[in-house]
């Protein structure tokens, strides 16, 4: 499994853009969801994730293989400091993942 530990790493730095900018989430067809409930509602809706980001100290690789079960998702291990980064509520859910928009 991947680990980013550095809030400057170039995909880190491309999720905050797309986050940050409608205009990125129309060129990649991509946007973000934070929280385990908001992810679940996603994957109940036919969402496609295509990379889900988690704080090991809250939620444990188990805990999310039980529902983010597609082999096709890219799952990284990600530092507080990138979590912060990357978080737009103030909460302390741990997990963030990147899906597919529909058209």
């Amino acid at each position: 499994m991947k680990q980013i530990t550095s809030a400057q790493n170039p995909f880190i730095k491309s999720l905050v853009q797309l986050q940050e900018k409608a205009k990125t989430r129309k060129q990649t067809g991509t946007f973000l969801i934070e929280g385990k409930r908001e992810i679940e509602l996603a994957l109940k809706g036919n969402y496609e994730l295509e990379t889900v980001l988690f704080l090991p100290e809250i939620i444990s690789e188990k805990e999310l293989n039980n529902f983010v079960t597609s082999s096709a998702v890219e799952k990284i291990e990600i530092s507080k400091d990138v979590y912060q980064k990357l978080a737009y509520r103030d909460s302390k859910k741990g997990i963030i993942a990147v899906a597919k928009s529909k058209s």
